[in-house]
């Protein structure tokens, strides 16, 4: 590969006299090649906010106003000469940052590992081969395929194109395509031959040859000069610091009633400043933010495993209330392994197992010529149009009757035309959609050599057919063709006049699982909506197969004779849009959003982006889907499946209902350890807690066991239920159970506790209150795995985190008490066998009280 005064990785000469002249276009780079100049020029990525080190995060735990009052807490204890309770605290606070640090780490590698999963892909040639590469691995020199849909992905020299159209307002801010053209030799190199990383091919196809990549391109160089690292609250997180304000100035204000009462019981000012600052820190749920940040990050990389990948965690709040499944039938529902099963002519129908021997010569050229597939990469419906014939055969034919201009199929042509030398003459091949070819078409072929005129009541007949033939379920396509004496300038010209050839039919098998999965979308109160270009009769037959809900079927002409109002009026009564331009899904999508609904829209195309972004949720496909389509999604399907669409909002469900769990688990503990400090000492009697127990319970109570319940697999009732509705708090009258629990909690710890200040000396009693209180929080998490589900239902160890955390912290809860340095800090005291009796079986009794209530609490 030769090239001449090319500066790869410097500023490209805007006059170029010879360039990549000798660029073999269609054997590319070697392998080898490629690898080395991978390691000496690096991938072809962005520069990334630098990752926070270890001790910048360790750091940023203690940049917290609650943190902060522990820390003054330490320094009181200091003041006052109490080491050991400053020492204490300290390491509590030390041990909580660890625990931050750990959470985030874990959050930042399970959203690397889904960001891994949704890296787009280039097409190149390396060593006469077009490979399909993650975009990181193009390197300098590569040869690059473009067409309709993609993103560019590094900087380059169109060396070859047709109809060439680029989006390039992410550098520009023009939001009008831009016409591209083939850079030519002893030409001046202009904007116009280059592509550049990041914009967007909005039509036609093109080679390019790969100038820079990386941060050399000419986005990446902006992107180093604006790169800020943004961290993004998810609604959910916004409305979680609101409850913990509010909860927070509850909280103080009992502390400050607390801390008031002892002062005026003769409490000394120490113990009871210690007192109140330890309980408020134990009260406030400062962890819940964190909880959820790593919840939502574990249950993304859990999709992702799966085979959706979810690129932002807000849209897994919102999967879960998703009413309304917008999708395609093409890929999701069916296997999009299109597969060519009947071909119609006027003398005949030729059935698969014929196509070889009896397919006229014209229909077979057609079908080979106006195609870019091969038999084993392309569109699946070009390839199912060719898959009958031979590879050697294809390519004789193709090079026989070569291609000369293109004009490509877009969603609103519905077609697709190829011009080729046929002789001293040119070839003009065409496929698209039956009614519209049959409108360019005044001929219609008999036989070899035979045309008729092709009449208004011989379409009709042909258009009755096609109803038929759809009827069954498949897709019908119309082929034609024409031969002219020279090639018109404008495209309309050489669209016209055709000849009729027949009609092709395919048929795209269900996926098994398809059926069941709109089946549980209507159990869940989820609308399933089907939207496709297909015919309406096609459409109809395969809802109907797919027990999709009664309901209209409209098309695009249909809805253009439609106002907005009168859309939105009807939309709730339609399960069908069928030959809808891609387009109008943007209006598809807004009319269900008028009527209050939740949307999920799947697409694939670049014309399907407007949708996909209107959308509360966009969901593109990861195998034909264009990179357009998955950068303007909130979600990708990497297996093209229905059925994992539908497991992705399932398990939405359950991320958020689980995240509702833990939150009343905390705060049923939080609530409970100030009302036991606050009734113990407005009460008369001495603090039932020492601020070193208050602290210790709150890291052993607040930290894993609260996760573990943020990971429960979900439960059927979550699934059989409706969506939550639009704007619904994360708690609502329904968890108002937080209050029952608390108060149960609240009363065997107090109850332990002036049982045992009667008998047993202060610091005794303590250790029975605290043993109580820690005990019983760690049962009732146990019982926080539902609302609704009994504890023997779910299998009592069935989520083996919960059981394997609950252990660990039962066993730090031993140590404080039973160690004895560890007893001496703690101020604890080993209880006796009757009073570990009755610990035991006060703690069970919140437990209990849950279960009771799942049994007579009145279902949301």
């Amino acid at each position: 590969m030769a090239r001449a005064k090319v500066n790869l990785h410097g500023e490209i000469r805007e006059k170029v006299e010879k360039l990549i002249l000798d660029v073999n276009l269609e054997q590319g780079l070697s392998n080898d090649l490629a690898k080395e100049k991978l390691e000496k020029y690096g991938p072809n990525k962005l520069p990334e906010a630098p990752r926070p080190s270890l001790l910048a995060q360790f750091i940023e735990q203690f940049k917290n106003l609650l943190i902060v009052i522990l820390l003054v807490a330490a320094v009181i204890s200091a003041f006052f000469g109490e080491v050991i309770d400053t020492l204490a605290i300290l390491g509590i606070t030390i041990l909580n940052a660890v625990l931050g640090v750990a959470q985030e780490r874990r959050a930042e590698k399970a959203l690397e590992a889904v960001k891994k999963l949704s890296n787009p892909q280039s097409k190149v040639v390396r060593d006469g081969e077009v490979l399909v590469i993650p975009s990181e691995e193009v390197v300098p020199e590569d040869v690059l395929f473009l067409e309709a849909g993609d993103k560019v992905t590094c900087d380059g020299i169109i060396l070859e194109e047709r109809g060439l159209m680029i989006d390039e307002s992410t550098l520009t801010g023009e939001s009008v395509s831009v016409a591209k053209a083939s850079f030519r030799k002893d030409s001046e190199l202009k904007d116009e031959n280059k592509a550049f990383m990041g914009t967007v091919v909005t039509k036609g196809k093109a080679r390019m040859y790969v100038m820079e990549t990386g941060i050399n391109t000419r986005l990446g160089k902006i992107a180093t000069q604006i790169r800020e690292a943004k961290k993004e609250k998810t609604p959910l997180e916004i409305e979680l610091n609101y409850l913990g304000k509010i909860l927070g100035i509850v909280f103080v204000a009992v502390c400050a009633v607390v801390f008031i009462s002892g002062l005026f019981r003769g409490m000394p000012l120490q113990e009871m400043l210690l007192i109140s600052i330890s309980l408020a820190v134990a009260a406030i749920p400062e962890g819940l933010p964190a909880v959820v940040t790593i919840v939502l990050a574990l249950g993304v990389l859990e999709m992702a495993h799966r085979n959706a990948v979810v690129k932002n965690l807000p849209a897994v709040e919102t999967l879960g209330a998703v009413t309304h499944i917008c999708k395609d039938k093409t890929g999701t529902l069916t296997e999009n392994k299109m597969k060519l099963v009947k071909v119609y002519t006027e003398k005949m129908k030729i059935e698969e197992d014929l196509f070889q021997s009896s397919l006229p010569d014209e229909v077979k050229r057609t079908m080979i010529l106006c195609n870019d597939a091969t038999r084993k990469m392309g569109d699946p419906t070009e390839i199912a149009l060719i898959d009958w014939a031979d590879d050697r055969d294809i390519g004789e034919l193709r090079h026989k009757y070569q291609r000369l201009y293109e004009i490509p199929f877009t969603s609103e042509s519905k077609r697709m035309t190829t011009a080729h030398h046929f002789g001293g003459k040119y070839l003009i091949v065409t496929k698209g959609a039956s009614e519209i070819i049959l409108g360019l078409c005044n001929r219609e072929f008999i036989g070899k050599n035979v045309v008729e005129p092709l009449t208004e009541v011989r379409k009709k007949e042909i258009l009755k057919t096609v109803e038929n033939f759809a009827s069954d379920g498949l897709r019908v396509l119309a082929i034609a063709e024409r031969t002219i004496d020279s090639l018109p300038d404008k495209d309309e010209e050489i669209e016209k006049d055709l000849t009729f050839l027949g009609l092709v039919c395919l048929k795209d098998p269900l996926r098994e699982e398809a059926k069941k999965a709109v089946e549980e979308c209507r159990k869940a109160g989820i609308r399933p909506v089907m939207i496709t270009g297909y015919h309406q009769v096609t459409a109809y037959s395969i809802a109907t197969e797919l027990g999709f809900p009664e309901g209209e079927i409209i098309t695009s002409a249909d809805m253009n004779e439609m106002t907005d109002e009168k859309l939105t009026d009807v939309i709730e009564d339609i399960s069908i849009f069928a030959r809808i331009n891609p387009l109008d899904k943007l209006r598809i999508v807004e009319a269900f959003q008028k009527k209050g609904e939740i949307v999920a829209m799947n697409g694939d195309g670049v014309n399907d982006a407007p949708a996909l972004k209107k959308s509360d949720i966009g969901v593109s496909m990861g195998k034909i889907g264009t990179e357009v389509a998955k950068e303007a999604s909130d979600m990708v399907l990497m297996d093209d499946n229905f059925a994992t669409l539908v497991h992705a909002v399932f398990q939405g469900r359950i991320i958020y209902e689980n995240m509702r769990k833990f939150i009343v688990y905390l705060l049923s503990c939080n609530i409970a350890e100030v009302l036991v400090m606050f009734i113990s000492i407005i009460s008369g009697y001495p603090p039932p807690l020492l601020p070193l127990q208050l602290l210790w319970l709150n890291l052993v109570t607040d930290s894993f066991p609260a996760l573990a319940i943020g990971m429960e697999p979900g439960e059927k009732t979550v699934i059989n239920k409706p969506p939550r509705r639009k704007n619904e708090p994360i708690l609502t009258k329904y968890h108002y159970g937080i209050i029952t629990q608390s108060i149960a909690i609240t009363m065997v710890t107090l109850g332990a506790f002036f049982i045992a200040i009667r008998r047993v000396p202060l610091q005794e009693a303590r250790t029975i209150a605290y043993f109580t209180l820690v005990l019983s929080e760690l049962f009732r998490s146990f019982t926080a795995r539902s609302f609704e589900t009994s504890i023997f239902k779910l299998k009592v160890f069935s989520n083996k985190f919960l059981t394997y955390s609950t252990a660990l912290m039962i066993l730090l809860l031993l140590t404080s008490i039973y160690l004895t340095p560890f007893a001496k800090l703690f101020g604890n005291v080993r209880p006796t066998a009757t009073e570990f009796t009755y610990i035991i079986l006060l703690s069970i009794i919140p437990s209990i009280v849950s279960e009771i209530a799942k049994i007579i609490r009145p279902q949301d």
